[in-house]
């Protein structure tokens, strides 16, 4: 789990410590970023479980939603998506 310091941290920086854990290149993960996905696609994807790897030892719940936020705000279809956040 996040230390409070983590749980402190602006919404890019709690999405790059908290999945660039994993996402990176050469990680147990594929990288990701924002723009990878449309809004829509992040918000089914998490409300339905898709993550492969049970996230609740890893981050809170109130910030896994700060990070589902973030990736829908920098989706593709967004007003500024991000697509290299997480270094590929």
């Amino acid at each position: 789990m996040l230390t409070a310091a983590g749980a402190m941290a602006g919404p890019a920086d709690l999405f790059v410590k908290t999945c660039g854990q994993c996402h990176v290149k050469g990680g147990q993960a594929p990288p990701v970023n924002p723009a990878d996905k449309a809004m829509s696609v992040w918000e089914k994807y998490f409300r339905r479980g898709r993550h492969p790897v049970d996230l609740s030892g890893k981050i809170s719940s109130d910030q896994l939603q700060i990070v589902v936020e973030y990736l829908k705000d920098h989706a593709a279809d967004s007003d500024q998506p991000l697509a290299a956040v997480i270094p590929k």
